[in-house]
């Protein structure tokens, strides 16, 4: 029953609280999109180009992500007075090795950095699937590639939270998380033993990752909340996306009646990024479809972010430092 009562408002959720119609326009603000060619992270690159932000979109294939900035160029030039400038930088989360590569681009082309969106992400990859470090798949793309993004950046978000121009509390590293962390996740979300051993099946792998997206939400919230920068995680919805290409037909078949379109689901992020009562205080929280704060998350979830607890969150924030720390 208490699962049911957690996963019912993000089913069913209320109507957005913020949507591309209702958000100011956000001319002179730079944003970074990974996974921005598809799904969610496309949708929010467009919705933000036409708001007239300067939108860098960090994706692997560069045919892809050309033409998405054409389509969407094309489709908002004659509609939108004022929009912004779409860039595309290569960066394989998969990859840490991209990583790097992908920072010093962006820093030689940008200085400021007002949104992060954490956006890209894998499921239903087995192990045989690892990434270029040997890395559990879903840990590893999910988990240890933003935070070593997030971790790059730091200094340039933190410079444009403190600088006198900058709203604050405008300037966020927004996690995606997903519903599946309140019915598939393990005790303690991470199990600090999964990290080196991890478990066989694909989407007991991808819960995790996305408990650890939170936990990463919540320990990086801890040293950029004091800087002025705030760091949280969202569920955006059951967002129907090519997420789901390797997923079981006759689940994805059975999932249809409570899928989401995209421009749906965006609005979530929207929230997340750009909602005026969302404050340094509330960094580590978790966010749920179509933007309001989960009313109820799961106590061994929260024991194991608290400081004195169970432990979980920081084991994962160790273990994110240790495999990525070559790459820095």
């Amino acid at each position: 029953m208490e699962t049911l009562k957690r996963i019912w408002p993000q089913i069913f959720p209320a109507k957005p609280t913020l949507t591309g119609a209702t958000m100011f326009t956000q001319p002179g603000r730079v944003v970074i999109i990974t996974g921005a060619t598809s799904g969610l992270g496309r949708e929010l690159a467009g919705l933000l180009y036409a708001a007239g932000a300067t939108v860098y979109l960090g994706a692997r294939n560069e045919a892809k992500a050309k033409q998405v900035i054409h389509d969407i160029i094309s489709t908002t030039i004659s509609t939108i007075p004022s929009p912004g400038t779409l860039i595309y930088l290569p960066l394989d989360l998969a990859d840490l090795r991209t990583i790097q590569p992908f920072v010093s681009a962006f820093l030689a082309s940008a200085t400021r950095l007002d949104l992060l969106f954490n956006n890209a992400g894998v499921a239903c990859i087995p192990l045989s699937q690892p990434t270029a470090q040997g890395l559990e798949p879903h840990l590893g793309t999910n988990c240890a590639g933003p935070y070593l993004l997030t971790r790059l950046l730091t200094p340039i978000l933190t410079t444009t939270a403190q600088d006198p121009s900058t709203r604050p509390n405008s300037v966020r590293v927004i996690w995606s998380s997903s519903m599946v962390v309140d019915f598939l996740a393990p005790t303690g979300g991470v199990p600090p033993s999964e990290l080196t051993t991890p478990n066989q099946d694909p989407n007991h792998n991808y819960a995790v990752s996305k408990v650890g997206n939170w936990f990463l939400a919540a320990r990086m919230a801890k040293t950029l909340g004091e800087k002025g920068v705030i760091s949280i995680t969202q569920n955006p919805g059951n967002i129907y996306t090519p997420i789901y290409d390797l997923a079981p037909r006759l689940s994805v078949w059975l999932s249809k009646p409570i899928f989401y379109t995209p421009q749906e689901g965006v609005n979530t992020l929207l929230w997340a990024g750009f909602d005026e009562g969302i404050t340094v205080e509330d960094g580590g929280r978790y966010g749920i479809p179509f933007g309001r704060w989960h009313p109820g998350p799961r106590q061994d979830l929260l024991e194991a972010m608290r400081e004195g607890g169970t432990g979980e969150a920081e084991a994962l924030d160790r273990w994110c430092e240790e495999v990525t720390r070559e790459f820095c």
